[in-house]
């Protein structure tokens, strides 16, 4: 992917800095994403992490309908069918593992791919990030008649470092679908945008490397995201119209690339959904199981857009208070949740930053370059900004919030951005200032993408509180006792319960438990026979039938309150029971899944003694002992 220059050539040092930061960001991308542990490259992700592998599993039997297992509650059920609605261009990119899992009847490689797709993506976006960057600097010099000049290093260490350290370093955070497709749609826009100002910088017949370039990006993102792929069909275009006298054949190559990839997500939705953009959002599993979100859809039309919802996402995306400092580390988290101010409620808020906190490097210079460009009214490269605006639009008018959207408006900022950093001089103290902002950049994001990664996560906590003991003498912050609260703090704050039961993180209003202690609300042991699982003195839960046709009843004070099928349920099958009055679950779970769930406790920290169930030692709680130690 990258040039070979000669050794005299001027900018082997600038591409020299380019492939180190590559490198670079692709370590703490790859580090971020493993919690440090690079060797599980290809463990199996979680939830979403599998399904183009289904999607791909899908297209080699001839069908769009995918496993509803897989699925979840993400899918959509039609004519009892059910669908999933990512673009099929990454689910194609798997057809070789999806047709080596068929011949031999396995799931190898389900969600366990989409990391190592991802660092690929990143080597491709730092690759045509510097490929961009010298573009820019010959348009800019044609613009003002002047000799073009290769990107110095610093320059260079300046925009590429500007574009790695950019929302795309908070992706490694959840290795999901979600993420997964970000990252190749704005990577796939960047490589169109590269082959489009090819296009427009040279007065002649296109060279054939350009136009089928774009053409194949161009459909690429379309068929990755289609709302980012809309703006980069819209900019396609707009070089198609301004060439079509000097070469009507690649003129002609790129309006049917965006069109002929327009009309394949057309058809696809349609033989799916039975709609041509639309999503049947009442249809989605997760709307059918939440009466809540099946009223809010109902208010809002049935879609998942409105420009009602503008006025509190570019509240949430242009704000610079969006982050707060603290000392544990990583140092960075998120600020508070967005302020709803729009004329109807946005669906989920999830925490999310700011362009102006997450990437001011690339917003400054976009500013500069759309700026610049206006007033040398370069009209041609201003429809291929604005087409690429147009596909992060979307994102400003779903009815969520999400730190993930901003990698959606990537693609318009970076091209502007290229824009303006080869229009600006390059006097010392700029050059500290970039360097400073870029480190910022990739501190900010790298430490939003461990925070989202880790904070579930018992070790995580554990690592914060033992490295801030190691520094600081006083007592930690963000440690509290739940007895004292009246309610669930900021996300991120850490509470142990009475007598060490359990230990517990705050995450968007609720409590997410970290540990229990053992027979206090957690209990674990092997099935023996039919009798009773646990005794909680008030409460209790026996097993009526064990076997394929295994049933669960919970008693609260002599009296049987229900009776549940439990599924396949043997002797021998090791079994977890949770009865924990903070999170508010009781629910027993046997190997892979859940056998019963109710979202209330009968009793409050009540003693569980395990009757015809086989425990083992009791486990210490060893991450509650090491933060009591610090209050």
């Amino acid at each position: 992917m990258w040039e070979r220059l000669a050794p005299d050539d001027p900018r082997r040092r600038a591409q020299h800095v380019a492939r180190a930061l590559a490198i670079g960001g692709v370590a703490v991308f790859w580090l971020v994403a493993t919690a440090w542990r690079p060797w599980r490259l290809f463990a199996r992700a979680g939830f979403s992490a599998d399904f183009h592998d289904e999607q791909a599993r899908a297209f080699v039997h001839g069908r769009l309908h995918v496993d509803p297992a897989v699925a979840g509650v993400e899918g959509f059920v039609v004519d009892d069918r059910t669908y999933l609605y990512y673009g099929p261009a990454p689910a194609l990119a798997r057809l070789p593992t999806a047709i080596i899992d068929g011949l031999f009847g396995t799931r190898l490689f389900d969600g366990r791919l989409a990391l190592a797709s991802m660092l690929v993506a990143l080597v491709v976006l730092a690759t045509w990030a510097y490929r961009l960057l010298d573009v820019a600097g010959r348009t800019v010099a044609r613009i003002t008649d002047r000799p073009p000049h290769p990107a110095g290093p610093w320059r260079t260490a300046a925009f590429v470092g500007a574009v790695i350290g950019s929302p795309v370093l908070f992706l490694p955070g959840w290795i999901s679908v979600y993420h997964e497709t970000e990252l190749w749609a704005c990577t796939a826009a960047v490589v169109a945008a590269v082959c489009l100002l090819e296009i427009l910088h040279r007065d002649g017949v296109v060279a054939t490397r350009w136009w089928l370039g774009a053409a194949l990006a161009a459909a690429a993102v379309v068929l990755t995201r289609a709302s980012v792929g809309i703006g980069v069909a819209v900019a396609t275009i707009v070089v198609a119209i301004v060439i079509r006298r000097r070469d009507l054949r690649a003129a002609g190559a790129l309006v049917g690339a965006a069109l002929g990839a327009i009309g394949t997500h057309v058809a696809l939705n349609l033989a799916m959904f039975g709609s041509l953009l639309d999503l049947p959002a009442e249809r989605q599993v997760l709307t059918l199981q939440d009466p809540e979100r099946a009223a809010w859809f109902a208010g809002n039309d049935g879609s998942f857009f409105s420009l009602r919802f503008l006025p509190t996402t570019l509240l949430q995306y242009l704000r610079p208070d969006t982050i707060r400092f603290e000392r544990l580390v990583p140092g960075v988290r998120f600020g508070p949740l967005a302020s709803d101010v729009g004329p109807y409620p946005v669906e989920t808020i999830t925490p999310a930053s700011s362009l102006t906190v997450a990437a001011p490097v690339l917003l400054a210079l976009a500013v500069v370059g759309v700026v610049w460009l206006v007033r040398r009214r370069r009209w041609a490269l201003l429809g291929v900004i604005a087409g690429l605006a147009i596909g992060a639009a979307p994102s400003f008018v779903i009815g969520f919030v999400a730190n993930r959207y901003l990698v959606d408006v990537l693609p318009f900022l970076v091209v502007a951005a290229a824009i303006g950093i080869r229009t600006l001089s390059t006097p010392p103290a700029m050059r500290v200032l970039v360097v400073v902002t870029v480190v910022w950049g990739v501190w900010v994001n790298a430490s939003l993408g461990t925070w989202a990664l880790g904070l579930k996560s018992p070790g995580f906590h554990e690592l914060r509180y033992r490295v801030d003991a190691w520094v600081f003498p006083t007592p930690r912050p963000g440690l509290v006792a739940l007895d004292d609260l009246d309610e669930v703090p900021r996300d991120g704050v850490v509470a142990l319960a009475s007598g060490c039961a359990g230990v517990y993180v705050a995450e968007q209003g609720r409590w997410v438990a970290l540990e229990r202690a053992e027979g206090r609300r957690v209990l674990r042991g092997t099935v023996s026979a039919p009798g009773t699982l646990v005794d909680a003195g008030r409460w209790s839960i026996e097993i009526t039938r064990v076997g394929d046709d295994a049933a669960l009843a919970l008693w609260v004070a002599g009296e049987r309150v229900v009776e549940t099928g439990a599924g396949p349920l043997r002797a021998g099958d090791v079994v977890e029971l949770v009865a924990d009055p903070v999170v508010g679950e009781l629910s027993v779970t046997a190997p892979d899944r859940v056998v019963f769930f109710d979202p209330t406790v009968p009793g409050d920290d009540d003693v569980l003694v395990a009757a015809d169930l086989t425990t083992g030692p009791p486990a210490e709680p060893r991450l509650c002992e090491v933060l009591a130690a610090r209050r």
